[in-house]
């Protein structure tokens, strides 16, 4: 769990970044806006405990057959 944890932790991080680039805000006002929102509660994803492979596997099947 601890991986999953530092890579949403580093995914957020280059995200911020991006947005950061993307106003085009000078190197300390990035870092102070990196610390800002780089918060628990604004990382992208949330841990899930329902693995749903099989019925992603019975949809492409379908849609291959229909597609054909």
């Amino acid at each position: 769990m601890d991986f999953l944890k530092d890579l949403l932790e580093i995914n957020n991080i280059i995200y911020l970044t991006k947005l950061a680039e993307k106003q085009d805000l000078e190197e300390d006002d990035k870092e102070i806006f990196i610390q800002k929102y780089n918060k628990i509660s604004n990382r992208l994803f949330t841990p899930c405990k329902k693995y749903r492979i099989d019925e992603y596997k019975m949809k492409v099947k379908q849609y291959k057959r229909v597609h054909k």
